[in-house]
């Protein structure tokens, strides 16, 4: 056995991503909101950055008086700022004197609270809601108890999920407050007399209970279906049901539709978190040539240029020390990855659109009805990019287009084989079923067999199994399970 130390040398290629590479790539994943978020951060940060109000030449426009030997900055690769022997010899015969710079009140631009933009409006302040523990401990004033119990109850309501359910158990209470079967029975008669009716159950079934005893349906046959019979209620195995408690199948279809009105969640009711707002990343418009014609909605998004005082700076030179100018270095280079980053990206948004819409063609002139089958190695090789590029493109991105706001990844859908070999979109199937059920008798609903052969009569050949999984995953019971008596 050999123990010894041994030097090897070997060959091999890598491929690894600079710090750059890896913003492009984030900043073409983030959604419009989340990239003017990224954006005033690195301002913030970087003061080689400015806002772009096109009162000032950008840096790039060159004049006549520059000599030819400068190079355009845009067209450098990163680290293109280092010094060279030519930029020392004229750092040597012509310096700046930063601090005397600074003091003349140099202005990097970043001063938000000075920049508007003249189509933004003044935003609505948020109304504070209250929190659902908020709510609940406000209400412990007005109600009439012992007062002992109020650590106890307050501890409750902080044990409550955000269904309203309580997870909270005696023995953990045990462990902080001195609770007996009797003082925890009374405490928790309290906490579930708050309102909404069900808040402070221990589980779905005894949320419904306590809802319906608040409603006074103590002696319902709702009632009696979810104290005795709660299992076969979840399978809605209606016959059994009726025979176990002496009763129709009628009566209790209208028990459980009784129970249906009733609020499986309450704690949803107290719910402080506004509803998510969905901004549109892109505009798809009708041109009047009858093309379609997308636009880049960035607003909200400010537009960005590279500060031409520092990049003026650097050229001509300073008696700052050398960590100093690497300092400002770094930071033009950083602004500049930024610009370029952001420009690719609205440019990488843009092929993947108009390839989206060349390959959807009926569902931007007709509607969400005429959506083909998609996927995205088609738009990855109609754009010549790698699929990752395109999946982080359309990931969590929307279009606002003539027929609503959609989802990026609403495009693209598999296909169901037909046999005479044609496909059709998935999408197209499962609302063929969709509408095939909500017409449906009730009283006789139709199996998926029957659904089978309602489509192929429609000319949509779909096997049994993709209409049970197509049922499956847009919530549809099965068939004995939506029967009406």
């Amino acid at each position: 056995m050999n123990l010894g130390f041994s030097l090897n040398m070997d060959m091999r290629l890598e491929q690894k991503l600079t710090p750059q590479m890896i913003q492009s790539l984030k900043l073409l994943q983030v959604s419009s909101l989340e990239l003017e978020m990224l954006v005033k951060q690195e301002m913030e940060q970087n003061p080689c950055l400015e806002l772009d109000d096109g009162t000032e030449e950008r840096f790039e426009e060159r004049t006549e008086e520059r000599t030819t030997d400068e190079t355009d900055w845009e067209t450098k690769a990163p680290d293109d700022f280092e010094e060279t022997p030519a930029a020392v010899a004229e750092e040597a015969r012509q310096e700046i004197d930063w601090e005397t710079y600074f003091d003349d009140g140099f202005e990097t631009g970043t001063n938000f609270n000075e920049e508007r933009r003249d189509d933004d409006g003044w935003e609505a302040t948020p109304v504070h809601q209250a929190s659902m523990e908020e709510f609940l401990l406000e209400q412990l004033k007005e109600k009439r108890f012992d007062q002992s119990l109020r650590p106890l109850l307050e501890y409750l309501i902080g044990g409550l999920n955000e269904n309203g359910f309580l997870e909270a158990t005696r023995e953990e209470a045990q462990k902080k407050f001195p609770v007996d079967e009797a003082t925890w029975e009374e405490a928790l008669n309290v906490l579930q007399h708050l309102d909404p009716p069900g808040i402070g159950a221990r589980d779905l079934r005894e949320s419904l209970q306590i809802q319906l005893q608040r409603h006074g349906r103590r002696d319902s046959m709702a009632y009696r279906i979810v104290s005795e019979c709660f299992g076969l209620l979840q399978k809605l195995k209606i016959p059994t049901i009726a025979r176990r408690l002496d009763s129709t199948p009628e009566e209790i279809q209208a028990a459980i539709r009784e129970i249906g009105q009733l609020e499986p969640r309450p704690g949803r009711q107290l719910s402080s978190q506004p509803p998510p707002s969905v901004i549109p990343d892109l505009i798809v418009e009708k041109a009047p040539d009858d093309s379609w014609v997308v636009l880049i909605n960035d607003k909200t998004v400010p537009s960005l240029r590279v500060s031409r005082s520092y990049q003026e700076m650097i050229r001509r030179g300073s008696r700052a020390s050398a960590d100093e100018k690497k300092y400002v270095r770094e930071k033009l280079n950083s602004a500049s990855w930024l610009v370029r980053s952001i420009e690719q990206r609205k440019g990488t948004m843009l092929r993947v659109m108009y390839a989206i819409i060349d390959s959807q063609p009926e569902f931007f002139d007709e509607g969400p009805g005429h959506l083909r089958p998609l996927v995205l190695q088609t738009i990855a090789d109609k754009v010549k990019m790698h699929i990752s590029t395109v999946s982080r493109v359309t990931n969590e991105k929307y279009v606002q287009t003539p027929h609503g706001v959609f989802e990026l990844k609403s495009f693209f859908s598999a296909s169901v084989t037909q046999e005479d070999g044609t496909e059709i979109s998935s999408v197209e199937a499962r609302d063929a079923i969709q509408k095939m059920i909500q017409a449906e008798d009730p009283e006789n609903p139709l199996s998926d067999q029957k659904i089978v052969d309602e489509l192929k009569k429609n000319g949509l050949d779909v096997a049994r199994r993709t209409v049970a999984k197509y049922r499956d995953m847009m919530g549809i019971l099965p068939a004995r399970m939506r029967r009406k008596f």
